[in-house]
């Protein structure tokens, strides 16, 4: 089979990667193709994929409507001349048309119930939508919910395991634990209307903190100056070994949160959008979800300090085992998928309860 893949974020990198080998090792041929976000092609080179690049979209609506001609005749250019059998995306709006425009079968993937528009309207144009059981929108009739969610496609102990050496850029004492902090800039489409921690309660955690381990911030925005000797330095590659050896994730990052959860760290989350994959980890006790208010900004911090004075390793261990045994290797599952489709979408759908039995 000849794949294409089509990411816009690097999570989504991280999403199909393990994907992309597992199908090459197979035999099969696949393309890439990616927009400039972040660290997106720094991602591509570590893992030595080769890609087309397409632009990314400005947020007003001329630079939208430029991206969505542009890198609509990019794919199906690259659909014709590959002669690709199919299109695996997040629900990109490109893939979707050229793909709807060269009739080549799109298996979509979704998991952000904030994407709103965009996942209502251009699902509507692929074959397969898969989500998370967990996941809180009916977008299709025949959508597909599988027991996973999207950081298990590159996070489950099939597929990574942490390092063990100690991390030299962070220059901790031998078994000195620390915690993780994230702070994003609210800019995000799913952000629209949101807001974080106020800037005394960023101050006032770390200061709490302090008094228990070291303590790191990984920050979108600028921080307040008492918190600049607080910024992590290391490279984008060390992110999730840095993730899985600290003892707290605590911020407001909705996917490094849930890394950290599946990695069985537990994780402090602030948002006012609860997803239906945070509320499947809350359930699980491997996440805590607090709102924005003021006084739910100083129960999130109470529960961090609640966490940083307990030595309480095993016990998340614990609920970490429990709830993988629950879930699917979701990156073997979709290579399955995509390898028997057609025929796979209609056993899947035939027999729901029984995918791990499919596969």
């Amino acid at each position: 089979m000849t794949v294409l893949f089509i990411s816009g974020h690097p999570a989504q990198i991280h999403n199909f990667r393990i994907v992309k080998e597992l199908l090459e090792k197979k035999g099969h041929k696949v393309f890439w193709v990616s927009s400039k976000k972040d660290i997106s092609f720094q991602l591509l080179k570590l893992y030595g994929i080769d890609y087309t690049e397409i632009i990314k979209p400005k947020k007003n609506f001329i630079s939208k409507l430029n991206a969505l001609l542009t890198n609509t005749k990019i794919i199906y250019r690259l659909l014709r001349k590959n002669k690709v059998d199919l299109i695996v995306s997040r629900v990109s709006p490109f893939g979707a048309l050229a793909g709807f425009l060269n009739k080549t079968p799109h298996i979509a993937l979704a998991d952000t119930e904030s994407s709103g528009i965009y996942d209502t309207i251009f699902s509507k144009f692929i074959q397969v939508l898969i989500t998370s059981v967990s996941y809180k929108r009916n977008l299709r009739k025949d959508q597909i919910r599988i027991e996973s969610n999207i950081e298990l496609f590159y996070l489950h102990p099939k597929h990574y395991t942490p390092s063990t050496q100690p991390i030299k850029s962070l220059s901790l004492a031998n078994n000195e634990s620390y915690a993780l902090l994230r702070f994003v800039n609210w800019e995000a489409y799913h952000d629209k209307g949101l807001s974080g921690f106020s800037q005394k309660n960023k101050i006032r955690v770390v200061q709490e903190l302090s008094n228990y381990m070291k303590v790191f911030i990984s920050s979108e925005g600028a921080l307040p100056k008492e918190l600049e000797p607080f910024k992590i330095s290391i490279s984008f590659e060390e992110m999730h070994d840095v993730i899985s050896n600290s003892k707290l994730f605590f911020g407001e990052g909705a996917s490094m949160a849930a890394e950290a959860a599946v990695m069985g760290v537990p994780a402090i989350f602030l948002n006012d959008n609860w997803s239906g994959n945070a509320l499947d980890l809350t359930k699980h006790e491997l996440m805590y979800c607090f709102k924005s208010s003021s006084e739910e900004q100083n129960n999130a911090i109470t529960k961090a300090i609640e966490i940083a004075t307990q030595n309480d390793k095993i016990y998340y261990e614990e609920k970490r085992k429990i709830y993988l045994e629950k879930k699917l290797d979701a990156s073997t599952f979709l290579c399955w998928f995509i390898e028997h489709y057609p025929n796979s979408k209609k056993e899947v759908l035939n027999n729901p309860s029984n995918i791990a039995d499919l596969i």
